[in-house]
């Protein structure tokens, strides 16, 4: 008699094969496992939800969130690194509470943390739908560890979730992280869900679905979703390759389970990601603070968009913006500290005053007849930039420029009232390159069109193109873009075109001003995506709480959220808000994962052998080696790309993979338990009663609640927690 096959494969004419169906069905939850998820949930009502009008000040980067409530309520553009999905959902659960012709947010300038909330303005509400998420991420989490654990384990899986400082945090404030982690989790529990119903039964369907809906939520609240998504991807054509080597399934049948989850995984959340930026553009029909980052023919989209004249002329005052950075040309009163010492020449993102120029020729002063004749600018022609608000014009010597110190390159300053006519140094000649792809195609490049010309800037002094790139000034010159001369450059960095243009003869004029064609929705998904990825890497600035991704493993370094040491009232407690994640927690994922890169490296050697009959294994064995891989994935696909970015980074970065290695904590005990109890119970305790310390201990920390500096600072476990313990007077 032939050997028995372990569970899950079956014997071919030529091969043991592996079968597709399930070998574990979805559960119905028991009385013990309603009583369980009872617990659950209140335990997260009180934890995440206690004492949440503390405090009533603005904590971190409420701030951002609160301004971009007020800018859906004026309806002025402005732009962010992460989809609108987050903040759509605060602005509709504001409006419930505030008109939209209320003065509350008119009158409100959230400009600093640690500002009073008006007394009219909903931060509880918005709070508490953070806190819910919160703990909905709490109660999700416990039916996906169901899917595979013990209800014992799953509870404490949950518990953990919910005792994890960090995600306390998160989800008692108005932030993105909430939402964030609550989408995620029901990723997880659908597509989990989904592996384990029976073939194209309602519930197979359902759960399908429901993964591409929850998919589709997840990437539209943080772009980092999209690290899920690749997480579903994966995990997805390895389940369509094992269906393709299951002989009971037929190519028709295959066929089927691939256009499914090409509609349910792919189409259905591409078309909520879509749809969420649809509303977003309709709400924001206006001009307002993010209008500089994006291209004109997107701007001639919104209402009070003022077009420009189409032919730039001398002694037009212009703005002149980088072709590829989206930023303009600008100078303001503040000198190089060394070097030559004059005054500084940048790029900057928003409109002002100091991106102004006015165009001269190389003989004559623009109030000298340029103002009372139609000169256009050719290519070829030599002008000088006049810089409007300071008086001073564009200006290259042979001095090294203050960051890129290298001997072709030279530094662009402003220099000069008046005078030097004639001096070289001062003289650019224009160089025409290509034209917009919104320009009249049929025009030849020789004039000087607004928006149109794509030119270059050639210094008749130092004979080196004007450029700028990524590279940023330090805190002297304001985080701003270099702007630099180099001869022989590379040639995107060179190019640049006129944005706005404004001159005596022809403002106001008929059939001057620049008209453009149609600017579709998905133009502008296109590049409202440019702009945000142009953004996310441009937060290069220094920050005191930026960390890089190894040491959030060891949590060495927590975030200042809120401190009102300098605005208390006088019957005010002192109140520090300090963003640190559950010590116990982050090192038992640490150990975990590491214990299960070893596992899987050892079980991928000694299994190389494609033909090798698959050996008896223990249920809890098979059930962890079937599932941990899938949630160590999810940690390694949210944790390690962050290690090849280059912008500033931030422990809550970290939370989507914490969640998974968490679940992979949970696989982890489950299986030590059914090993052998004793130890498997010993080292669920252990876990337990360390996190419910680490918890209880920093709690003043966690809820902004009165605290002594003598507790505070012996409550430093590790010597760089810079929490700010001379704000507590006790």
């Amino acid at each position: 008699m032939s050997k028995e096959l372990p569970q899950g494969y079956a014997r071919g004419p030529y091969r043991f094969y592996y079968t597709s169906k399930p070998s574990k069905l979805l559960l119905n939850l028991t009385n013990f496992e309603n009583f369980l998820t009872f617990v659950i949930l209140t335990l997260a009502i009180v934890i995440r939800l206690y004492k949440l009008y503390i405090p009533d000040r603005i904590v971190f980067d409420e701030i951002h969130i609160v301004k971009y409530i007020k800018h859906y309520y004026t309806g002025e553009t402005f732009v962010d690194v992460h989809p609108p999905l987050g903040r759509l959902i605060y602005y509709y659960l504001t409006r419930l509470f505030v008109p939209i012709d209320s003065s509350v947010l008119q009158e409100f300038d959230a400009d600093k943390i640690g500002q009073l909330y008006p007394e009219d303005f909903p931060y509880l509400w918005l709070r508490l739908f953070s806190g819910l998420c919160g703990i909905g991420h709490v109660l999700v989490t416990f039916f996906t560890s169901r899917l595979t654990c013990t209800p014992i384990i799953s509870a404490i899986v949950s518990s953990l979730v919910c005792l994890e400082n960090s995600s306390i945090t998160d989800s008692r404030l108005i932030l993105l992280d909430g939402p964030l982690l609550f989408a995620q989790s029901l990723v997880i529990l659908n597509y989990k869900s989904f592996t384990q119903c029976q073939q194209f039964t309602k519930s197979w369907w359902f759960h399908l679905f429901a993964t591409g809906v929850s998919l589709g939520l997840n990437i539209s609240i943080k772009i980092s979703g999209a690290f899920n998504y690749l997480w579903v991807g994966i995990l997805t054509t390895v389940q369509l390759w094992e269906i393709l080597g299951d002989l009971e399934i037929s190519v028709t049948q295959w066929i089927k389970h691939i256009v499914s989850r090409v509609v349910a995984l792919i189409i259905v959340p591409l078309t909520i990601y879509c749809s969420v930026f649809y509303i977003h553009f309709e709400l924001l029909p206006k001009e307002g603070p993010g209008s500089g980052f994006l291209s004109p023919h997107f701007r001639s989209t919104l209402v009070d968009y003022e077009s420009s004249p189409v032919e730039v002329l001398y002694g037009s005052t212009v703005t002149i913006k980088h072709n590829e950075l989206e930023k303009y040309l600008h100078s303001h009163d503040k000198s190089y500290p060394r070097g030559s010492n004059l005054q500084q020449v940048t790029l900057y993102e928003f409109p002002d005053e100091n991106n102004e120029w006015i165009i001269e020729t190389k003989h004559k002063y623009y109030e000298h007849k340029l103002m009372d004749s139609k000169t256009p600018i050719k290519d070829g022609d030599i002008i000088r930039l006049y810089h409007k608000s300071t008086g001073h014009y564009l200006h290259a010597n042979d001095i090294r420029p203050p960051i890129s110190e290298h001997e072709y390159s030279y530094e662009i300053n402003c220099n000069e009232t008046r005078g030097l006519l004639g001096n070289v140094d001062y003289e650019f000649k224009v160089r025409t390159i290509s034209k917009k792809s919104h320009s009249e195609n049929d025009l030849p490049l020789i004039k000087l069109r607004t928006t149109e010309t794509v030119f270059q800037l050639l210094s008749r002094g130092s004979s080196c193109s004007l450029m700028s790139h990524e590279q940023k000034l330090p805190e002297w010159g304001a985080f701003q873009n270099e702007v630099l001369c180099v001869q022989e450059p590379t040639i995107p960095n060179t190019l640049w075109y006129i944005e706005s243009n404004s001159h005596p003869l022809l403002d106001g004029q008929e059939n001057v001003e620049k008209k453009f064609p149609k600017f579709t929705f998905w133009n502008k998904l296109f590049e409202i995506h440019q702009v945000m990825f142009r953004l996310n890497k441009s937060f290069t600035n220094n920050h005191p709480y930026a960390s890089n991704p190894m040491l959030w493993l060891f949590l060495t370094k927590g975030i200042s959220f809120f401190n009102n040491y300098s605005s208390k009232l006088i019957d005010e407690d002192s109140s520090v808000i300090y963003y640190l994640g559950n010590i116990a927690i982050y090192y038992s994922v640490n150990l975990v994962v590491l214990i299960s890169w070893v596992k899987y490296l050892f079980f991928a050697f000694i299994n190389l052998n494609p033909y090798k009959q698959p050996s008896e294994s223990s249920p809890a064995k098979s059930t962890f080696y079937e599932n941990a891989w899938q949630f160590l994935l999810g940690w390694s696909l949210n944790y390690l790309p962050y290690f090849l970015v280059s912008r500033n980074l931030y422990l809550h970065h970290y939370l989507p993979a914490l969640s998974f290695g968490i679940l992979l904590l949970g696989q982890y005990l489950n299986y030590r338990v059914a090993k052998n109890s004793f130890i498997g119970y010993s080292l669920v305790i252990l876990v337990l009663v360390g996190s419910v310390y680490c918890y209880y201990e920093l709690i003043p920390i966690i809820y902004g609640l009165p605290w002594t500096a003598a507790k505070c600072t012996a409550h430093k476990w590790i010597s760089n927690w810079d929490i700010d313990c001379l704000s507590y007077t006790g």
